[in-house]
């Protein structure tokens, strides 16, 4: 039986000084993410999808409530062990890449071990291992600059899963592609996670970068709103997709 690589119970993140007006971020919001799924959140602006994946990634911490990962409750982790925690067992993938462009994307793909101290004769063959995986072995030499947006964005895939985390979380990260790309790097996700059993939750405004996930969690007004799977074929999930976003007057297709 898999156990939940993420646990949220009763999360609730509160803007505003206690007797004064106050704002609800997030207001009870709980559910698991399973070893080995592929979990999109969504829901229109403010409606705190990106604030629950700042108190999931650590950036930003719960008012209220717990959260587990990999079966460590990050809510009650001190800023210190919190920084070792975030580097050793999440991954990320955002939006604009963040790539640094006077490093090499070997030197990218491999500056989460660096960081961490492992030794250059084992950072090697794990940086192989994962360019492999994700087909730019043949560009580990050159620097950002001269490489594609969907290369540079397979290379911080890459760099987010070096190291073995827990967990894989995307940040919009379709959003500065084209759609050819974009679309190479939603199977390129795909096989990471049904081949190689990596656990991955994207946030995500767009119905087709979704309809790759196994699950959709929709979030409304800081609550879970609904919560729908995938059963059949991508395009029925993605029109699935898409009505609920229209209940949500947050369509975007």
């Amino acid at each position: 039986m898999k156990t939940p690589v993420v646990d949220v119970k009763n999360v609730k993140k509160v803007y505003g000084k206690s007797g004064e007006s106050q704002s609800y971020a997030l207001n009870g919001v709980s559910f698991s993410i399973l070893e080995g799924e592929f979990v999109g959140i969504m829901g229109p602006s403010g409606s705190g999808k990106t604030t629950l994946l700042n108190v999931i990634s650590t950036l930003d911490k719960a008012t209220e409530g717990s959260i587990h990962i990999a079966g460590s409750d990050i809510t009650t982790m001190k800023q210190g062990a919190l920084s070792d925690f975030r580097s050793q067992k999440l991954g990320f993938i955002f939006q604009d890449f963040n790539l640094l462009e006077n490093l090499s994307i070997y030197e990218n793909i491999a500056l989460p071990l660096s960081l961490q101290g492992v030794s250059s004769r084992k950072i090697g063959p794990m940086v192989q291992k994962v360019a492999a995986t994700l087909r730019i072995t043949e560009i580990l030499q050159k620097y950002p600059s001269e490489v594609s947006g969907g290369q540079k964005q397979r290379c911080a895939a890459a760099r987010a899963l070096v190291h073995e985390p827990a967990i894989i979380l995307g940040d919009e990260p379709t959003g500065a592609l084209d759609s050819k790309n974009a679309t190479s790097l939603l199977e390129a996700m795909t096989n990471l996670n049904e081949n190689h059993g990596v656990s991955i939750m994207m946030v995500t405004h767009d119905a087709y970068s979704a309809s790759y996930c196994q699950r959709i969690l929709f979030i409304q007004d800081g609550e879970l709103y609904k919560e729908i799977h995938r059963t059949g074929a991508r395009e029925d999930f993605y029109r699935e997709i898409l009505d609920v976003l229209a209940d949500l007057g947050g369509a975007k297709a």
